[in-house]
């Protein structure tokens, strides 16, 4: 073994009926529950530090929760408060109660009870990971999923960008990186305990017609790797899903999820037998600040609002040949390849609407083009030299 002590741990989130879901710009009150909503954390402890990875059924976090589940993370256990990494899966059928965005109306008691209380089970969570520790080492594998996916950003003969949501045939000729990322913690007695499956697409295989509490794909898929092996926890996070959708989408009816969960599902499956173990090395974690000029009027979040500079967080996390860079947003799939390139360390996941959610972060090239994403985008300037910047230093601050 590597010397890693890794803890696994998973909670279940779903909110009561009478929540209000988030995503799709209207608001629905769930009337029923598709697919139950799951956290799971990751601890691991080593030479030179620990850190906490959180993987949740959620659209996103806004920076005070954040800060405030570090806070009493830290006074729960010995994990640092910057040392852990609060992440969402961005289904668009979760509760709106976490993460207010701007023109949705005011929010009833069902919502907004539930926030202390799934901050509760958070903590609580990452508590139960950090008391479950055992010794265990961790192991990658790759594979793809390119004909699940498409760019949902299309410019017509007149040079005009708009969003097409779905791409059935797969004709749409914008970027996708395919790539899946599988991350495996491996215990002494060779089984399996957990995969983090790293993979970069938008949760909206329901559209804004289903008032049902729904994981999305994303639960499909754990549902469906965790019948083959009963014994694994799946833990799913985003990578670049700006700008990216599922080929068939913004439907009604369980079938859509579990079809694209599935077939996740599958090719995941079939790269498990490739997993193999990373070499071993020092625990560390590194972040750094980012500063920018809010497009966005946030709700639920004191200070953020329209104009105004606020502070966020890119963080990155290593055990040995190992890194997780965190970036705060909708990060567009292009950026994906840029950070893996840019990495000091062998394997890198890129994880996105981390620790923060400020809009979507899109490449430079699209800023002019306008649609959905600009127009939504995190800030007015271009960002793309900034944001890999960051990414660089979180990256290099990790070698020690």
């Amino acid at each position: 073994m590597s010397g890693y002590q890794i803890g696994i741990a998973t909670a279940d989130i779903t909110p009561p009926l009478g929540a209000r879901l988030a995503g799709y710009g209207t608001p629905r009150a769930a009337d029923g529950v598709g697919h139950r909503l799951r956290a799971e954390a990751m601890v691991c402890r080593g030479e030179g530090g620990s850190w906490a990875v959180v993987t949740s059924d959620l659209v996103g976090y806004p920076r005070d929760l954040v800060e405030s589940i570090r806070r009493r993370v830290a006074q729960r256990t010995d994990l640092p408060a910057g040392a852990v990494m609060i992440s969402a899966t961005h289904t668009h059928s979760g509760p709106s109660g976490v993460r207010t965005y701007s023109g949705q109306a005011d929010l009833a008691q069902v919502d907004l009870d539930y926030r202390p209380w799934l901050e509760d089970r958070l903590v609580e969570l990452v508590a139960a990971a950090a008391q479950a520790v055992q010794p265990g080492r961790f192991e990658v594998a790759w594979t793809d999923a390119r004909q699940l996916a498409s760019n949902r950003r299309v410019a017509s003969t007149d040079g005009v960008w708009s969003n097409e949501w779905r791409d059935p045939d797969g004709r749409h000729p914008g970027y996708v990186d395919p790539s899946v990322m599988l991350v495996g913690v491996r215990r002494q007695d060779g089984s399996l305990a957990a995969l983090l499956v790293n993979y970069g697409c938008h949760p909206v295989t329901l559209g804004p017609r289903s008032i049902k509490i729904s994981a999305d794909y994303p639960g499909y898929l754990k549902d469906f790797l965790e019948a083959h092996h009963p014994h694994l926890t799946t833990m799913f996070a985003l990578a670049g899903a700006g700008n990216i959708n599922p080929r068939t989408c913004i439907q009604v009816g369980s079938r859509h999820p579990r079809a694209m969960g599935e077939a996740l599902g599958e090719a995941v499956l079939a790269a498990m037998g490739k997993l193999h173990p990373l070499a071993g090395g020092p625990v560390a974690v590194s972040s750094r600040p980012w500063e920018l000029v809010s497009k966005r009027q946030w709700r639920d979040t004191p200070g953020r609002e329209q104009g105004k500079a606020i502070t966020t967080e890119v963080q990155a996390l290593r055990a040995g040949d190992l890194a997780m860079v965190a970036v705060p947003g909708e990060l567009f799939s292009e950026y994906v390849a840029m950070f893996r390139e840019a990495s000091p360390l062998p394997e890198t996941a890129v994880i996105s609407i981390a620790n923060d959610s400020v809009g979507y972060l899109p490449v430079d090239e699209a800023h002019g083009q306008g649609g959905h994403e600009v127009t939504h985008a995190a800030t007015e300037a271009k960002i793309e030299q900034v944001l890999q910047q960051h990414v660089r230093d979180a990256l290099q601050g990790l070698m020690g």
